[in-house]
């Protein structure tokens, strides 16, 4: 029997990486495609779900699923085997966010960049989880990308953890603590709109921390803010305490500067939680008309529309309104046909 072996650069139990590898696993094996999921990097807590890369046994008539995200000296290795290969590319971060906090994470994203194009050239079938990606694998060279959006599965989103404790209106920031996301504008935005306007408001930022300085300057700001409104850091938190901080917020939020899909947009439309974020990267083609805009740099603008985007109930409504909408276009059956004729075609 045919087997489909996903591989990754690293795994763990948050990102949205290893979230897809264990999805599709999933359908996969649905479909009667056997095989299994390995990582050169594994976080402890994932350690059941995905095998070291050494242990990789693939047959010659299996496939190798690569999920490019990061730059992995061990996965240059798969690119002699002679399996066939799809390339499934999520983006890497462009390292000038990094230099200043982590410049070992800086020059992994460098050289993530710089051999994507081996990884272009070696692969049999290309694909991306959005244009915007996929606008990254043909300046590599791959001259014929599909678009195979993120599997969103409403089913994880279910069941309800603990809640955010506090009162008053709650804004949510989802996305690992990293330089590009800029929870630093995030923090300043949302206390200028608090003091401004009076509100005892909580800012609750959910996701693990990339880089430690930059998690320390963000845990600085975090820590000074004062008088109206309260920031907290949480960190990773299971699925089912991140659906319930969704099913309480007034209002999802983004000052992100580089994303290749934004699997926070689809959470917030499903959970009819309104959103705010920047137009960066591949968010626009993600979010459509379902998002308030941020277009410029000016943080007092920000913490205006943060205002408006929490009082204004019938704008509220209308974005609520247009995500659930928007979910039309990443509903599950759909994208899963997609993903498993792509496998089928990359097996040919």
């Amino acid at each position: 029997m045919t087997r489909v072996h996903q591989v990754l650069s690293s795994a763990g139990p948050y990102d949205a990486v290893s979230v897809q590898a264990r999805l599709w696993r999933e359908l996969l094996g649905r479909h009667g495609f056997g095989g299994a999921d390995h990582a050169a990097a594994i976080d402890p807590r994932v350690r059941r779900e995905f095998a070291p890369l050494e242990d990789l046994d693939a047959g010659h008539g299996d496939l190798l699923v690569i999920r490019y995200s990061a730059y992995s000296p061990r996965l240059l290795g798969l690119l002699d085997r002679p399996q066939r290969k799809l390339l499934v590319y999520h983006n890497v971060t462009p390292p000038g966010y990094f230099w200043n906090h982590h410049p070992g994470v800086a020059v992994a994203c460098a050289v993530g960049r710089a051999q994507l194009p081996l990884f272009a050239r070696a692969a049999d079938v290309c694909a991306a989880d959005s244009e915007f990606n996929a606008a990254d694998l043909r300046a590599a060279g791959a001259t014929d990308v599909r678009v195979l959006p993120i599997l969103f599965d409403p089913e994880r989103l279910a069941a309800r953890g603990s809640a955010p404790r506090g009162e008053g209106p709650l804004v949510l920031v989802v996305s690992r603590l990293a330089p590009n996301k800029r929870h630093d504008l995030a923090i300043a935005a949302f206390s200028a709109w608090a003091n401004e306007h009076g509100h005892s408001a909580r800012l609750l930022c959910v996701g693990e921390a990339v880089s430690p300085t930059y998690a320390a300057l963000v845990g600085e700001m975090a820590a000074s803010v004062n008088g109206h409104g309260s920031v907290a850091l949480a960190g990773g938190l299971s699925q089912p305490d991140l659906n319930a901080a969704y099913a309480t917020a007034d209002l999802v939020l983004s000052m992100s500067e580089h994303e290749g899909f934004s699997v926070p947009l689809l959470e917030a439309f499903h959970f009819g939680v309104p959103v705010l974020a920047r137009p960066a990267g591949a968010m626009p083609e993600v979010g459509g008309d379902a998002v308030l805009w941020d277009r410029g740099d000016d943080l007092a603008v920000t913490a205006e529309l943060i205002g408006l985007a929490l009082e204004d109930e019938q704008l509220g409504a209308r974005l609520v309104e247009r995500g659930h909408a928007r979910l039309e276009q990443f509903e599950h059956a759909r994208t899963a046909e997609r993903i498993v004729a792509t496998v089928e075609e990359a097996l040919l």
